[in-house]
């Protein structure tokens, strides 16, 4: 199993597409961010810093659907089953290794736009001490947040096994979930604030909603198994021809 995952994650890294979504969603994020020039407070970096971050989930969702959809589409699936792996190990491996390639994607350029902010602003000792395990919190949090979005495109891939269709519903959910997040005054009292992309602007509020990031947290590992459990499922009844 373990020779299984160094392949998936070799072949991550062999991707054009991976490293296309990686370059585009870098220079997204890096891109929108606030103005060099613009005076951010050392209480606001974190928020300005991952503010797109919600955006750049339409990134790695692209990568999964394309991923998934190729390997549906030149059978390393099915010849992955007929060399003997198990299709849990086939499936553990696949998915782990691109979250690995989804938190490289999302998480990059915020993290770039924090340390430049921590450069140019000349942050003090007392910022890493007062901000510092929000940090972790919000970089934790994002991840697994999407991780969520990302395992309904993994879902989406197993049902459809296209390429066409896995982009197309993919992409359509997703900018659901945006107008969804862009027509409530305020999220906290509508029932979209369950959404992991609302969750990933909740998390940035100031000042912090209490319990945000275990709410997040929770919401993020609970999309998480439910869409990963069905796509195995899926896997484990699909015929391969």
């Amino acid at each position: 199993m373990i020779n299984l995952f160094r392949t998936e994650v070799y072949k991550l890294f062999i991707s054009k597409s991976f490293w296309l979504v990686f370059i585009m969603s870098t220079l997204f994020g890096i891109t929108m961010t606030s103005d060099s020039n613009t005076s951010i407070t050392g209480y606001e970096n974190i928020g300005v810093s991952f503010y797109y971050a919600c955006l750049l989930m339409i990134f790695p969702i692209l990568l999964g659907a394309i991923s998934f959809g190729n390997d549906f589409l030149d059978r390393t699936i099915n010849n992955g089953v007929c060399a003997g792996h198990s299709r849990f190990q086939i499936f553990i491996c696949k998915v782990s290794a691109y979250f690995i390639g989804v938190n490289l994607v999302i998480l990059f350029s915020p993290i770039v736009n924090v340390i430049l902010n921590i450069i140019l602003h000349r942050y003090t000792a007392v910022y890493f001490m007062n901000e510092g395990n929000i940090l972790a919190k919000t970089i934790i949090t994002t991840s697994l947040l999407g991780m969520a979005m990302s395992s309904v495109s993994i879902f989406i891939a197993f049902i459809f096994r296209d390429i066409g269709k896995t982009v197309g519903i993919s992409v359509v959910l997703y900018f659901i979930n945006i107008s969804l997040l862009n027509s409530a005054n305020d999220i906290r009292t509508t029932i979209f604030r369950y959404l992991p992309l609302s969750q990933a602007r909740l998390i940035l509020y100031r000042p912090l909603i209490p319990n945000q990031f275990k709410d997040a947290g929770l919401i993020g590992i609970g999309t998480i198994l439910f869409f990963l459990s069905i796509s195995y499922f899926l896997f484990k009844k699909l015929e391969l021809r």
